[in-house]
């Protein structure tokens, strides 16, 4: 390989090799050259290249690259009318209320991250679809009915179609927080529970459990403090879909505190970086899936504070919402 290609110019997917450069530099006249060379040495066929630059081609600042057209000067990216109908074709069944199999359900999924990858807001609307699969428990001989919840989510993705065919910009790539972020630390505490056989038995507590959450500046001056507190009767007594006691529910407990900035000082965010601080690990992967897998209660305070910091124009970055070493209770 030529020096004049540095590596991280230079991707694979199966055998769709994209090669990205800066427009003045000359490493990709050099790769396409010596690659094009190598394969007619050993004696590999590459596609020719397609006047309406799909697929394969060289040299060009727009291209459809596996499914998705990129615009590397308007640093934009869209899909085709043909591609968007064949989402919608995918999509309408389902939302017309046709039960769906699991193959096909399979199918609609892998469509819909594909576009999801391009487009972080919509990767918040898969959950449901999610759970659906879940139910089918792998059995590929069955049809399910499409609940009410799938049907509102597949709306969105629905008429998000049109707009990704007139383009989107390029999702910024995440990193690192600045020193400008605003970072609000939050922890929770419920109640204990003694386990018998499969069936988890409270434990009456004194004083109260709730959530926080805070922002603390130079001098440890703290310029926002929210607290919750929980009823005793919805720690103890109220249960789940899945008939779990939400007072042993830590993911869901400490997505309350993660969500009181956005509901208390809204404005104060908007057009801010925020980073959230927790010690919950699955609230932190589950934000880069924008679900909790197996946590319906934690997935829906994931969702609202996605749908909350899009609508306020918050800048993500790979740590909006990471893990503190040590616990603030």
């Amino acid at each position: 390989m030529p020096p004049t290609s540095p590596p991280h110019f230079i991707h694979r997917t199966l055998d769709d090799v994209p090669v990205v450069t800066p427009a003045d530099s000359h490493a990709g006249p050099a790769f396409a050259e010596a690659y094009q060379e190598l394969c007619q040495h050993i004696g590999a066929d590459l596609a020719p290249q397609c006047p309406n630059f799909e697929k394969a081609f060289c040299d060009s600042t727009s291209g459809t690259v596996l499914g998705i057209r990129f615009d590397t000067v308007s640093l934009s990216w869209s899909i085709s009318r043909e591609k968007r109908t064949r989402i919608l074709d995918r999509i309408r069944g389902p939302l017309m209320g046709h039960p769906i199999s699991l193959l096909d359900l399979q199918k609609l999924i892998g469509t819909l991250n594909d576009i999801g990858q391009m487009c972080p807001f919509l990767r918040g609307f898969r959950q449901t679809l999610h759970l659906l699969l879940v139910a089918f428990k792998e059995n590929n001989d069955i049809l399910l009915p499409i609940p009410k919840e799938v049907k509102d989510d597949l709306r969105v993705w629905a008429a998000a179609m049109d707009t990704v065919v007139q383009g989107l910009p390029i999702p910024s790539r995440p990193s690192p927080h600045l020193p400008s972020a605003l970072l609000f630390t939050s922890d929770a505490s419920g109640a204990q529970f003694n386990k018998h056989q499969s069936r988890f038995i409270t434990i009456p507590y004194e004083g109260e459990r709730g959530a926080a959450s805070i922002n603390a500046i130079e001098n440890d001056d703290i310029w926002f403090y929210a607290s919750i507190t929980f009823p005793k009767s919805f720690l103890l007594e109220k249960r789940d879909a899945s008939d779990h006691a939400f007072g042993c529910k830590s993911s869901t407990l400490e997505a309350v505190g993660l969500i009181l900035p956005f509901l208390c000082c809204p404005a104060l965010l908007v057009g801010r970086e925020v980073t959230l601080l927790t010690d919950n690990e699955a609230l932190v992967f589950g934000w880069d899936k924008r679900r909790v897998p197996h946590d319906t209660s934690a997935s829906i305070f994931i969702r609202a504070i996605h749908i909350i910091s899009s609508f306020l124009g918050f800048i993500y970055g790979s740590e909006t919402l990471t893990s503190h070493i040590h616990s603030i209770s």
